[in-house]
Protein backbone atom coordinates (compact mmCIF):
# COMPACT_ATOMS: atom_id res chain seq x y z
CA UNK A 1 0.00 0.00 0.00
CA UNK A 2 1.31 3.48 -0.90
CA UNK A 3 1.37 5.16 2.50
CA UNK A 4 2.46 8.52 1.13
CA UNK A 5 -0.46 8.64 -1.30
CA UNK A 6 -2.85 7.65 1.47
CA UNK A 7 -1.55 10.36 3.83
CA UNK A 8 -1.68 12.96 1.07
CA UNK A 9 -5.27 12.08 0.24
CA UNK A 10 -6.23 12.21 3.92
CA UNK A 11 -4.74 15.70 4.14
CA UNK A 12 -6.65 16.82 1.04
CA UNK A 13 -9.84 15.31 2.47
CA UNK A 14 -9.44 17.28 5.70
CA UNK A 15 -8.78 20.53 3.81
CA UNK A 16 -11.71 20.03 1.42
CA UNK A 17 -13.95 18.99 4.30
CA UNK A 18 -13.15 22.22 6.12
CA UNK A 19 -13.81 24.31 3.02
CA UNK A 20 -17.15 22.61 2.33
CA UNK A 21 -18.15 22.93 6.00
CA UNK A 22 -17.48 26.69 5.83
CA UNK A 23 -19.57 26.91 2.64
CA UNK A 24 -22.39 25.01 4.36
CA UNK A 25 -22.30 27.40 7.32
CA UNK A 26 -22.29 30.49 5.10
CA UNK A 27 -25.10 29.22 2.87
CA UNK A 28 -27.44 28.20 5.70
CA UNK A 29 -30.34 30.68 5.59
CA UNK A 30 -31.54 32.48 8.66
CA UNK A 31 -35.10 32.01 9.88
CA UNK A 32 -36.40 35.09 8.00
CA UNK A 33 -34.16 34.81 4.95
CA UNK A 34 -35.92 33.40 1.86
CA UNK A 35 -34.54 30.42 -0.01
CA UNK A 36 -33.85 31.66 -3.52
CA UNK A 37 -33.63 29.41 -6.59
CA UNK A 38 -29.95 28.58 -7.03
CA UNK A 39 -27.85 29.32 -10.08
CA UNK A 40 -25.87 26.53 -11.73
CA UNK A 41 -22.68 27.01 -9.71
CA UNK A 42 -24.41 27.90 -6.46
CA UNK A 43 -26.52 24.77 -6.90
CA UNK A 44 -23.35 22.68 -7.10
CA UNK A 45 -22.01 24.35 -3.95
CA UNK A 46 -25.33 23.73 -2.18
CA UNK A 47 -25.20 20.02 -3.03
CA UNK A 48 -21.62 19.78 -1.78
CA UNK A 49 -22.49 21.66 1.39
CA UNK A 50 -25.50 19.45 2.07
CA UNK A 51 -23.51 16.25 1.56
CA UNK A 52 -20.07 17.27 2.74
CA UNK A 53 -19.78 14.27 5.07
CA UNK A 54 -20.38 11.89 2.19
CA UNK A 55 -17.89 13.87 0.13
CA UNK A 56 -15.20 13.36 2.73
CA UNK A 57 -15.98 9.63 2.84
CA UNK A 58 -15.74 9.51 -0.96
CA UNK A 59 -12.32 11.18 -0.90
CA UNK A 60 -11.11 8.75 1.75
CA UNK A 61 -12.41 5.77 -0.26
CA UNK A 62 -10.67 7.07 -3.38
CA UNK A 63 -7.44 7.49 -1.41
CA UNK A 64 -7.58 3.93 -0.11
CA UNK A 65 -8.23 2.52 -3.59
CA UNK A 66 -5.40 4.53 -5.10
CA UNK A 67 -3.02 3.48 -2.33
CA UNK A 68 -3.90 -0.20 -2.87
CA UNK A 69 -3.96 -0.27 -6.69
CA UNK A 70 -2.14 2.87 -7.93
CA UNK A 71 -4.91 3.21 -10.51
CA UNK A 72 -6.11 6.83 -10.76
CA UNK A 73 -9.14 5.87 -12.84
CA UNK A 74 -10.26 3.34 -10.23
CA UNK A 75 -9.77 5.89 -7.46
CA UNK A 76 -11.88 8.50 -9.23
CA UNK A 77 -14.59 5.96 -10.12
CA UNK A 78 -14.82 4.70 -6.53
CA UNK A 79 -14.94 8.24 -5.14
CA UNK A 80 -17.74 9.27 -7.49
CA UNK A 81 -19.58 6.00 -6.79
CA UNK A 82 -19.39 6.38 -3.02
CA UNK A 83 -20.76 9.93 -3.30
CA UNK A 84 -23.54 9.26 -5.82
CA UNK A 85 -24.68 5.64 -5.45
CA UNK A 86 -26.40 5.80 -2.02
CA UNK A 87 -28.97 8.21 -3.44
CA UNK A 88 -29.57 6.00 -6.47
CA UNK A 89 -29.99 2.84 -4.37
CA UNK A 90 -32.17 4.10 -1.53
CA UNK A 91 -34.65 6.32 -3.39
CA UNK A 92 -34.50 8.69 -0.45
CA UNK A 93 -35.52 11.78 -2.44
CA UNK A 94 -38.80 10.20 -3.55
CA UNK A 95 -39.61 9.08 -0.01
CA UNK A 96 -38.80 12.52 1.38
CA UNK A 97 -41.09 14.16 -1.17
CA UNK A 98 -43.94 11.80 -0.26
CA UNK A 99 -43.48 12.70 3.40
CA UNK A 100 -43.49 16.39 2.48
CA UNK A 101 -46.73 16.02 0.50
CA UNK A 102 -48.36 14.12 3.36
CA UNK A 103 -47.35 16.89 5.74
CA UNK A 104 -48.76 19.54 3.39
CA UNK A 105 -52.06 17.68 3.12
CA UNK A 106 -52.39 17.42 6.92
CA UNK A 107 -51.45 21.07 7.41
CA UNK A 108 -53.91 22.25 4.75
CA UNK A 109 -56.71 20.22 6.32
CA UNK A 110 -55.88 21.71 9.73
CA UNK A 111 -56.02 25.21 8.28
CA UNK A 112 -59.45 24.46 6.81
CA UNK A 113 -60.69 23.35 10.24
CA UNK A 114 -59.36 26.54 11.83
CA UNK A 115 -61.12 28.68 9.23
CA UNK A 116 -64.37 26.80 9.86
CA UNK A 117 -63.98 27.66 13.55
CA UNK A 118 -64.16 31.34 12.62
CA UNK A 119 -60.51 32.36 12.71
CA UNK A 120 -59.07 34.84 10.26
CA UNK A 121 -56.52 33.53 7.79
CA UNK A 122 -53.55 35.16 9.51
CA UNK A 123 -54.65 33.85 12.90
CA UNK A 124 -55.14 30.37 11.46
CA UNK A 125 -51.66 30.43 9.91
CA UNK A 126 -50.06 31.55 13.17
CA UNK A 127 -52.02 29.02 15.23
CA UNK A 128 -51.13 26.16 12.85
CA UNK A 129 -47.46 26.48 13.81
CA UNK A 130 -48.29 26.03 17.50
CA UNK A 131 -49.73 22.56 16.90
CA UNK A 132 -47.93 19.38 15.98
CA UNK A 133 -46.55 20.03 12.50
CA UNK A 134 -44.86 17.20 10.60
CA UNK A 135 -41.05 17.56 10.57
CA UNK A 136 -41.01 17.72 6.76
CA UNK A 137 -42.55 21.22 6.77
CA UNK A 138 -42.06 22.28 10.40
CA UNK A 139 -39.38 24.86 9.59
CA UNK A 140 -41.28 26.63 6.73
CA UNK A 141 -44.52 26.72 8.77
CA UNK A 142 -42.72 28.14 11.82
CA UNK A 143 -41.00 30.77 9.66
CA UNK A 144 -44.36 31.69 8.09
CA UNK A 145 -45.99 32.18 11.49
CA UNK A 146 -43.02 34.19 12.75
CA UNK A 147 -43.12 36.55 9.76
CA UNK A 148 -46.83 37.18 10.28
CA UNK A 149 -46.66 37.55 14.06
CA UNK A 150 -43.30 39.21 14.73
CA UNK A 151 -42.24 41.12 11.62
CA UNK A 152 -45.82 41.88 10.50
CA UNK A 153 -44.97 40.98 6.94
CA UNK A 154 -47.85 41.23 4.42
CA UNK A 155 -49.67 37.92 4.13
CA UNK A 156 -49.10 37.46 0.39
CA UNK A 157 -45.37 38.12 0.65
CA UNK A 158 -45.04 35.72 3.60
CA UNK A 159 -46.90 33.01 1.68
CA UNK A 160 -44.65 33.45 -1.34
CA UNK A 161 -41.59 33.02 0.87
CA UNK A 162 -43.25 29.96 2.39
CA UNK A 163 -43.66 28.48 -1.10
CA UNK A 164 -39.98 29.13 -1.83
CA UNK A 165 -38.93 27.31 1.34
CA UNK A 166 -41.20 24.34 0.64
CA UNK A 167 -39.82 24.31 -2.94
CA UNK A 168 -42.43 22.02 -4.46
CA UNK A 169 -45.15 22.53 -7.10
CA UNK A 170 -47.78 21.27 -4.62
CA UNK A 171 -46.56 23.85 -2.12
CA UNK A 172 -47.01 26.52 -4.80
CA UNK A 173 -50.57 25.34 -5.36
CA UNK A 174 -51.39 25.56 -1.66
CA UNK A 175 -49.71 28.94 -1.26
CA UNK A 176 -51.54 30.30 -4.32
CA UNK A 177 -54.89 29.16 -2.89
CA UNK A 178 -54.09 30.86 0.42
CA UNK A 179 -53.07 34.05 -1.42
CA UNK A 180 -56.44 34.10 -3.18
CA UNK A 181 -58.16 33.59 0.17
CA UNK A 182 -56.17 36.49 1.65
CA UNK A 183 -57.11 38.76 -1.28
CA UNK A 184 -60.83 38.00 -1.46
CA UNK A 185 -61.64 37.57 2.23
CA UNK A 186 -64.76 35.75 1.17
CA UNK A 187 -66.59 32.62 2.29
CA UNK A 188 -65.87 29.16 1.07
CA UNK A 189 -62.17 29.29 1.88
CA UNK A 190 -62.35 26.26 4.17
CA UNK A 191 -64.09 24.12 1.53
CA UNK A 192 -61.45 25.09 -1.06
CA UNK A 193 -58.68 24.06 1.31
CA UNK A 194 -60.45 20.80 2.18
CA UNK A 195 -60.74 19.92 -1.51
CA UNK A 196 -57.11 20.84 -2.05
CA UNK A 197 -56.04 18.65 0.87
CA UNK A 198 -58.00 15.72 -0.59
CA UNK A 199 -56.31 16.21 -3.97
CA UNK A 200 -52.88 16.23 -2.33
CA UNK A 201 -53.74 13.10 -0.34
CA UNK A 202 -54.84 11.35 -3.55
CA UNK A 203 -51.59 12.44 -5.20
CA UNK A 204 -49.65 10.91 -2.30
CA UNK A 205 -51.51 7.59 -2.67
CA UNK A 206 -50.77 7.51 -6.41
CA UNK A 207 -47.11 8.30 -5.81
CA UNK A 208 -46.82 5.45 -3.32
CA UNK A 209 -48.04 3.01 -5.96
CA UNK A 210 -45.63 4.40 -8.54
CA UNK A 211 -42.78 4.29 -6.02
CA UNK A 212 -43.45 0.59 -5.39
CA UNK A 213 -43.10 -0.09 -9.13
CA UNK A 214 -39.95 1.98 -9.43
CA UNK A 215 -38.31 0.02 -6.62
CA UNK A 216 -37.62 -2.70 -9.22
CA UNK A 217 -35.17 -0.39 -11.01
CA UNK A 218 -33.30 0.23 -7.77
CA UNK A 219 -33.06 -3.55 -7.29
CA UNK A 220 -31.35 -3.72 -10.69
CA UNK A 221 -28.93 -1.03 -9.55
CA UNK A 222 -28.12 -3.08 -6.44
CA UNK A 223 -27.30 -6.11 -8.60
CA UNK A 224 -24.96 -4.04 -10.77
CA UNK A 225 -23.26 -2.66 -7.67
CA UNK A 226 -22.84 -6.21 -6.36
CA UNK A 227 -21.14 -7.26 -9.61
CA UNK A 228 -18.84 -4.25 -9.38
CA UNK A 229 -18.05 -5.18 -5.79
CA UNK A 230 -16.99 -8.68 -6.86
CA UNK A 231 -14.73 -7.22 -9.55
CA UNK A 232 -13.23 -4.80 -7.02
CA UNK A 233 -12.46 -7.71 -4.70
CA UNK A 234 -10.68 -9.46 -7.60
CA UNK A 235 -8.66 -6.31 -8.23
CA UNK A 236 -7.49 -6.28 -4.62
CA UNK A 237 -6.84 -9.98 -4.02
CA UNK A 238 -6.08 -11.29 -7.54
CA UNK A 239 -3.71 -8.70 -8.94
CA UNK A 240 -2.40 -10.99 -11.67
CA UNK A 241 -5.92 -11.32 -13.10
CA UNK A 242 -6.40 -7.56 -13.43
CA UNK A 243 -2.76 -6.67 -14.15
CA UNK A 244 -3.52 -5.50 -17.75
CA UNK A 245 -5.57 -2.63 -16.32
CA UNK A 246 -2.40 -1.29 -14.67
CA UNK A 247 -0.93 -0.19 -18.03
CA UNK A 248 -1.76 3.23 -19.59
CA UNK A 249 -3.91 1.54 -22.22
CA UNK A 250 -5.59 -0.51 -19.52
CA UNK A 251 -6.45 2.69 -17.63
CA UNK A 252 -8.06 4.08 -20.78
CA UNK A 253 -10.11 0.89 -21.19
CA UNK A 254 -11.05 1.00 -17.51
CA UNK A 255 -12.17 4.62 -17.90
CA UNK A 256 -14.41 3.65 -20.83
CA UNK A 257 -15.89 0.73 -18.87
CA UNK A 258 -16.47 2.96 -15.83
CA UNK A 259 -18.14 5.56 -18.07
CA UNK A 260 -20.50 2.96 -19.52
CA UNK A 261 -21.41 1.76 -16.02
CA UNK A 262 -21.93 5.35 -14.89
CA UNK A 263 -24.25 6.16 -17.80
CA UNK A 264 -26.22 2.94 -17.19
CA UNK A 265 -26.62 3.65 -13.49
CA UNK A 266 -27.67 7.24 -14.22
CA UNK A 267 -30.28 5.99 -16.68
CA UNK A 268 -31.64 3.49 -14.16
CA UNK A 269 -31.69 6.20 -11.50
CA UNK A 270 -33.79 8.46 -13.71
CA UNK A 271 -36.17 5.60 -14.46
CA UNK A 272 -36.61 5.04 -10.72
CA UNK A 273 -37.17 8.68 -9.80
CA UNK A 274 -39.78 11.08 -11.11
CA UNK A 275 -39.10 14.77 -11.62
CA UNK A 276 -41.02 16.89 -9.10
CA UNK A 277 -42.34 19.18 -11.84
CA UNK A 278 -41.98 22.89 -12.43
CA UNK A 279 -42.95 25.54 -9.94
CA UNK A 280 -45.20 28.36 -11.12
CA UNK A 281 -45.08 30.73 -8.13
CA UNK A 282 -42.23 33.27 -8.00
CA UNK A 283 -40.66 32.30 -11.36
CA UNK A 284 -36.89 32.83 -11.50
CA UNK A 285 -36.84 33.91 -7.88
CA UNK A 286 -38.85 37.13 -8.44
CA UNK A 287 -40.43 38.43 -5.28
CA UNK A 288 -43.46 40.69 -5.05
Amino acid sequence: MNINALLAALSVAMILGGVVWIIAALRTPTSDQPVRPPSRWSGVLTVLAAHYRMGIVAILAAAVVFAMTSWPVAAVAVGVGVFALPKAVTGRSAKERIRKLEALAQWTRRLADLLVAGRALEQALEHSAARNVAPAIAAPVAALARRLRVTRMPTEEALRLFADEVDDPIGDRIAAALILVARRRGRGASSVLQQLAELVAKDVADRREVEAARAEHRTTVRWIIGILGVFSALAVFQKNYVAPFGTPLGQVVLAVVALFYGVTLLWLHRLGNAAPGHRFLNPEGKKP
